[in-house]
């Protein structure tokens, strides 16, 4: 118990390294660290037991810019600080080498790490947690359970370090070594921000946007085309395909890296679906709709996903041969006109076929369901084993003597 109390110390006291930018780090106990988050807390729970039809009231009827509530406003920036706090956090954590650090130095296990972190992110996000469970009790255990999800999916991996497939299991340390974190952390936050102007649009200026959910084929139409959107940027599959420059040696030394890029690419698909997803079931919850169609609304976005992934294996193939360094020199690097007028049609005419045969009003809801999954899977599964066989082939610049 004395050690996991001084571990926990030990990892609020680094978090004033990447907060604050700073080498001076003050010596602080664990109350000293955390009991803004603990009053917080209380504060709140005092609060919402003697005053919360009071404190809903006020939010509801003041509004900020004449055009949304400030407890609408809340509505949607509490499911926001909730994951991209933790995102953040977690990222930190990995970037720092914090795990090494203290395995190292103070003889923590993986697992003994995990509930640290766990049990850090829970103070840290205390006090939202508090706001989702007086608003929804249901909300709130599924708030507590994301916590968990996000946590794991950065850290179980890790925990299994000592076993020998480890070695070909997906490791957030192994990315960070391939994109830096701040481009992971873009990539990952982008089809969030995305997600949110368009949910904040749709309630302040729903005619705007034009859409019509008057009926579930509607619903799906409206969440590929929205998916298209949120998703267009380049993902972390791109830049990890990209920049990778292990290939070679890793075929070289008998990797198989069908396998090996597979395992990798689900990891991160699984990542960049869900952070948005949670985000829009939270969105649509609050709107009034069903769960039946909520989730076909996630399963059209979705879909989306794969769908823009699929023509990115098509840009990882282009990209890969200016053997970029970075991200920071991908980013910057002026694409030749012919190439760029090849990458727009490659963008541009599978979605316009996809979003075109979704207004053919001749297949019932099932018809367009199944054709779209037909089809978003030939142009994923046909353009990720072609980019594959590419990337298979090994790098030019790289010989090994047999």
């Amino acid at each position: 118990m004395e050690k996991f109390y001084y571990s926990i110390t030990l990892l609020f006291l680094s978090r004033q390294g990447y907060w604050n930018d700073s080498n001076n780090v003050k010596e602080l106990s664990l109350l000293q660290s955390t009991y803004k988050y603990f009053f917080s807390s209380v504060s709140l729970i005092f609060i919402f037991c003697f005053a919360k039809q009071e404190v809903y009231k006020l939010l509801s009827e003041n509004q900020i810019w004449g055009i949304l509530s400030y407890f609408e406003l809340v509505k949607i920036l509490v499911p926001a600080i909730l994951l991209l706090g933790i995102i953040y956090e977690n990222i930190y954590v990995l970037k720092t080498k914090t795990e090494s650090t203290m395995r190292i130095f103070f003889n923590v296990t993986g697992r003994e790490f995990w509930n640290i972190v766990f049990l850090k992110n829970l103070i840290l996000v205390s006090p939202i947690l508090v706001v989702i469970f007086f608003y929804d009790i249901s909300l709130g255990i599924f708030a507590c359970l994301l916590v968990f999800l996000l946590n794991s999916i950065f850290f179980i991996p890790k925990i299994r370090y000592v076993r020998p497939r480890f070695k070909k299991s997906f490791s957030m340390t192994y990315l960070l070594s391939v994109v830096d974190g701040l481009t992971v952390f873009k990539a990952m936050t982008i089809p969030v921000s995305s997600t949110f102007m368009f949910m904040f649009m749709w309630l302040v200026l729903p005619d705007f946007l034009g859409i019509d959910i008057s009926n579930k084929a509607m619903i799906l139409n409206t969440a590929l085309f929205s998916g298209t959107v949120f998703f267009s940027n380049k993902g972390i599959n791109f830049y990890f395909l990209t920049l990778n420059k292990d290939f070679p040696y890793l075929k070289a030394v008998g990797v198989n890296l069908n396998k090996f890029i597979k395992k990798r690419i689900w990891s991160l698909n699984l990542i960049s679906i869900l952070i948005p997803s949670i985000s829009l079931y939270f969105f649509l919850n609050y709107l009034g709709y069903g769960f039946i169609d909520i989730s076909l609304f996630l399963f059209g976005v979705s879909l989306a996903y794969f769908l823009c992934q699929g023509i990115q294996m098509l840009e990882i193939i282009i990209f890969r041969k200016y053997h970029f360094k970075n991200a920071k020199e991908l980013d910057a690097f002026s694409i030749p006109i012919n190439t760029r007028i090849t990458l727009y049609i490659i963008r541009f005419v599978p979605v316009m076929v996809c979003l075109l045969f979704n207004q053919i009003k001749l297949f019932g809801l099932w018809g367009l369901i199944l054709l779209n999954i037909v089809y978003i899977s030939i142009i994923y599964c046909s353009l990720y084993r072609y980019m594959l066989s590419k990337v298979i082939k090994g790098d030019n610049h790289v010989h090994f003597i047999h």
